[in-house]
Parts: C-alpha cells; structure tokens; sequence
C-alpha cells in the first residue's frame, strides 16, 4: 500500500514519536531526519540504517538521490521518486517498489556524504587515483581518506576499483576491496568517513524537491524549525 504526502523545504523528522513531523505507527520516536532543500535532499538516522545499496551509520548526513531508498523497518522505506521535469516526492512505502536512480550523462563519482558532500567527479580518463594528495584526479578532504587510497581504471566500458592500501579498507556496498572490483551502476563506495555513488552514466541534476512521504503515515506538523518535528 502507497499514500503520498507533501512536504515542504525544512527540516523534518520521522518516527513514530507524538512530536515527530511525519508520524508512522510502529517507529521509534526521531528514527530519522529530512532536510529538504530546493534541489536536495539531505537524511541523517539516529540508528543505522540501509541507505540505497549500503548501511548508513548513525549520525551521518548523506545526500539522498532520486530513487534510493531508506529502509525504517520490514514493512516502510523511505523512496526519493525520480520524476522526469517534475518535483522529487520522498515516499514511505509498506511495500518495495522498483525504480532506478538519475545520473549524468557520463560515468561519475557522486559523493553523498562526508567533508566533500555534494561534489561530482567525472569519470574521465582511463586511470585515475583517488586520496587526499594534492595532484589526485578525485581530491578529497576527509582526514581519514589516504593520501593515494584507490584507482578507478577503465576497462573496456565498465570501471575497476583498487584499494591501494590506505590506512582504512575501501568498501563497495558494505563489502571490503581487496584485488579489485568492477562498478555497477547504483554501487555505494564507502571511502574513510565518506561515500562515494557510483554513476555509470549520468542525467540531469535532481530537479527542484517539494517532497511527499508515504505511508500511511499520520498527517504531519510543522518542520521542525517551525516547532514541530
């Protein structure tokens, strides 16, 4: 079952708490919370929780991107629903609904959360390093990136990635890197304390969001700058 409801830019919160913004049976009270911009969407769980293809830790803020889903419990998800020239709507969903993400027109490297949140890097050259070294194809600003942490190679049309052995593991999805891993399209990177979204080949940016959740939820209050939430 499906029901969707409008939101509007602030923050929110989502649980099953009275002062929650959007309520839902059977939550815990502030599982997670929204904030909607005008051309994104931001979620940061108090527990963690699976974020499209990987698990977010708690108190981390990711980047929520058109047709991800935030899993709250067997029977609710959160969905951020691609639209073609139309507002995202943000979905709570009692059944699984398939969808694919939006992406640029060229492969890319999406970073959804972390000190470099928001940032894409094209894809474009055969070999390219990843780290925290200056003169790094993909330069990132997380302390806990290596300096040279790993290679995304080119082979035929699909990519290849190596950890090159930093301090920390690269996981794709959850699992760790060791000799190597080819990228699908949707695969989630998790890279020092930051993660990286996999595009194989891009559309246009998210449009604008006036989002809706489903549910059913219960009729929300005010984002929780207003008071409520």
């Amino acid at each position: 079952m499906r029901s969707e409801l409008e939101l509007q830019p602030g923050t929110w919160t989502v649980g099953g708490g009275a002062d929650d913004g959007v309520r839902f049976p059977g939550l815990p009270p502030a599982l997670l919370r929204l904030e909607l911009g005008e051309d994104r969407v931001w979620v940061r769980c108090s527990a963690a929780r699976p974020v499209g293809r990987a698990v977010l830790s708690a108190g981390v803020r990711r980047w929520l991107l058109p047709g991800e889903r935030v899993r709250l419990s067997r029977e609710a998800e959160l969905w951020l629903e691609p639209q073609a020239g139309a507002p995202a709507t943000l979905a709570l969903m009692r059944a699984l609904l398939e969808g694919g993400s939006a992406c640029p027109s060229i492969p890319a490297l999406r970073c959804v959360a972390g000190l470099d949140a928001g940032a894409v890097f094209p894809l474009a050259g055969r070999s390219l390093e990843l780290g925290r070294r200056p003169g790094c194809a993909i330069l990132l600003h997380d302390a806990a990136v290596s300096r040279r942490q790993l290679e995304v190679v080119l082979e035929g049309d699909r990519h290849r990635v190596r950890d090159l052995g930093g301090r920390n593991p690269v996981r794709c999805n959850g699992r760790r890197v060791r000799s190597g891993r080819v990228l699908a399209d949707g695969d989630v990177l998790a890279v020092g304390r930051s993660l990286l979204h996999y595009c194989a080949g891009l559309g246009p940016d998210p449009a604008p969001v006036t989002a809706s959740a489903t549910g059913p939820p219960a009729p929300p209050g005010a984002p929780s700058g207003a008071g409520a939430g």
